[in-house]
């Protein structure tokens, strides 16, 4: 095989793997939290066929000869830059609104109840189970932690009536409620956010939740800061969702450049082949 076939290979296989990563970004395009991803492509090692070389008189030599081995996927990156806030009318519908900081302003760190595994996600999307606890709207139901690393969850005192839930920038959540004929208003606990010095060491796991690895592991480094709108944290926004942050117009001149690259990968592999075939008739 001609160096050139596998040069030709290496970039149909490296380009298909980025138009199913700009594919997924499209696919995604309306999902609530999403970050975007990006491919990175790193061209092979090289073969040195003659390499740099110091003469007699101590003048180095210029006659190199390096040849490429074609081009593959060095990684995929995810871009954290914060989506749109769209308002909504539910009051435990909660947005990280983070603009420039770092990582859009952290994360919701949520727990599984029965592995205790933790997850991160921005989609703020909650709910309150019938004993009061805060958790996400999935089939898994993950608990939202609070200061303590236990579930955040709220009873009403006896004679109590619920009348609005109110979350503030900073996370506290506060119940409004009427006894007596008096509304009132106290806390009910606080929603912290979690925040990374790495986060492309996250691991995707669907549903819009990322992990820090294997239970133990810390490969995002997590940071101390914990209460929203301080430091590297966002401030929270009630009534509101964060949409996903990728660029269709964007995604799709990728994918045009990305068709052209195959092309000329796959013309590489026709050529090559041609030169092959000439090859084996100049026997005939």
């Amino acid at each position: 095989m001609i160096s050139s076939l596998q040069n030709g290979i290496s970039a149909l296989k490296s380009f298909t793997e980025g138009l199913q990563v700009l594919g997924n970004n499209i696919a995604n395009s309306g999902s609530v939290g999403y970050k975007s991803s990006r491919i990175n492509y790193s061209d092979n090692f090289y073969l040195h066929l003659n390499k740099a070389e110091t003469g007699a008189d101590g003048a180095s030599s210029n006659n190199l000869h390096n040849m490429g081995t074609g081009v593959h996927v060095s990684g995929v990156s995810t871009n954290f830059s914060q989506g749109v806030l769209e308002s909504t009318a539910i009051d435990l519908d909660v947005a990280i609104d983070g603009e420039a900081l770092p990582n859009a302003g952290g994360f919701f760190e949520v727990a599984d109840p029965t592995s205790g595994e933790k997850y991160f996600t921005r989609i703020g999307s909650f709910d309150v189970t019938a004993e009061g606890t805060l958790v996400t709207r999935d089939q898994f139901r993950y608990e939202v932690q609070n200061t303590n690393g236990e579930a955040l969850k709220y009873t009403l005192e006896e004679g109590e009536s619920l009348l609005a839930r109110k979350i503030d920038m900073d996370g506290t959540f506060n119940l409004i409620v009427n006894k007596e004929g008096v509304d009132s208003s106290r806390s009910a606990g606080q929603i912290m956010l979690a925040n990374f010095q790495s986060p492309q060491y996250l691991r995707r796991a669907g549903n819009g939740y990322y992990t820090n690895g294997s239970p133990g592991q810390d490969l995002a480094t997590k940071l101390n800061n914990t209460v929203p709108a301080t430091q590297s944290n966002g401030k929270l926004t009630q009534y509101a969702l964060e949409l996903s942050n990728v660029d269709l117009t964007n995604e799709f001149a990728m994918m045009i450049t990305h068709q052209r690259s195959f092309q000329a990968g796959s013309r590489v592999v026709t050529t090559s082949d041609q030169i092959l075939n000439e090859a084996i008739n100049l026997k005939r």
